[in-house]
């Protein structure tokens, strides 16, 4: 048998959000704090982090899909240790976003100028589609190998 790490690698400022993980298809667990670790035989894992969930619409039983994930081939050895680090990969994004959120606190006691609200809301709806364009490759995950003796 051999260790399958999972480890969320986050900034100290990102809060510690529950992540799914599913291996070939099933669950496994819940990431909650920053890893989990896990006996596996040796073989090869489609492994799949993934936030967030469906979202059910009327009564009928439709839902949208409002997760984000990220899938990678993992090969696991006969022995040793398997390590997936996974990150979101918005962090031009996330400062960008950041700015503007500081700039909307400062407009509830400045009145910022009207060009301001015009990119604000264009931002927004830019990260809103690429967000939802790219939720299935929202995380990367580097996948390291230590074989033991």
């Amino acid at each position: 048998m051999s260790t399958l790490t999972i480890r969320h690698k986050r900034h100290w400022y990102e809060p510690k959000l529950p992540h799914a993980v599913f291996l070939n298809g099933y669950y496994v667990g819940m990431l909650k704090d920053d890893q989990l670790r896990g006996e596996v035989p040796s073989g090869n894992y489609l492994l799949r982090v993934q936030f967030g969930g469906q979202i059910p619409i009327g009564k009928q039983g439709k839902s949208i899909d409002m997760s984000v994930s990220a899938t990678e081939q993992v090969e696991v050895p006969q022995s040793g240790e398997v390590i997936c680090e996974f990150h979101d990969r918005e962090r031009l994004w996330n400062i960008l976003f950041d700015i503007d959120l500081v700039l909307w606190v400062v407009s509830w006691f400045v009145t910022m100028p009207p060009i301001y609200k015009i990119l604000s809301d264009a931002f927004f709806a830019i990260w809103i589609i690429r967000l939802v364009i790219i939720r299935k490759q929202y995380y990367k995950i580097v996948t390291t190998t230590e074989l033991s003796p």
